[in-house]
């Protein structure tokens, strides 16, 4: 039987034979005032062969599985710089249009001096800096010392900060020290670089140990 064929193709155009058979076989299960001929005739075609509308089984859980490895897949490291998925673009290196965040970080910080200042410089330093008003204080490179402005991005090693000229400075921490004002206590305080080199996810989860300062 071909692809698409009818089951009851045959019934009208066979032999007196055949479709009598049918209708005395439907003649025992349906209505007494139903024709069994009329029946036949209006019966709707059902195709046996039905593969070339359906994607085989194989193929559907094939195509399943590759659209879910698409949709979860991550961009790796490689792909994140050659995309420059962090890089801040330079039209964006205005200090004005970050202001909304470091007015969102002193709420923050408010939010953290109320529930209580017995131990609020642990919660500063687990805390997020993106948004931060960061002045660095001490650098083994003398060109970063008086450097001030809004913490823009934060990584494992390096803060990036953008000033009040508008311009992106990168300032590494293991190699400096920071001061940071907070208007809910009205205080200034002193982070130093090396002791909070972490991921910030990170760091919000570590357990800082009391060290020596360090002179740089």
């Amino acid at each position: 039987m071909d692809k698409g064929e009818s089951v009851y193709q045959s019934l009208s155009s066979g032999n007196n034979k055949q479709s009598g058979s049918v209708k005395e076989f439907l003649t025992e299960f349906i209505r007494p005032m139903t024709d069994p001929a009329k029946l036949v005739e209006t019966m709707r075609p059902v195709y046996i062969d039905r593969s070339h509308t359906f994607v085989k089984e194989e193929d559907r859980k094939q195509l399943q599985k590759k659209l879910k490895n698409k949709r979860d897949r991550k961009l790796t490291a490689k792909e994140k710089r050659r995309f420059k998925v962090y890089d801040i673009p330079r039209d964006a290196h205005q200090y004005r249009l970050f202001l909304p965040l470091s007015d969102l970080w002193q709420g923050y910080m408010a939010k953290l001096v109320q529930q209580g200042l017995a131990n609020f410089e642990q919660k500063l330093i687990k805390a997020d800096f993106h948004g931060a008003t960061m002045t660095v204080i001490q650098s083994t490179n003398p060109s970063y010392v008086g450097v001030s402005g809004i913490v823009v991005q934060e990584t494992m090693t390096m803060l990036k900060i953008i000033t009040k000229e508008n311009k992106l400075k990168q300032i590494p921490k293991n190699t400096s020290n920071f001061s940071i004002y907070v208007k809910a206590t009205d205080k200034t305080y002193t982070l130093y670089g090396p002791q909070f080199v972490a991921r910030p996810a990170e760091r919000a989860s570590k357990k800082f140990k009391p060290k020596p300062s360090i002179n740089l």
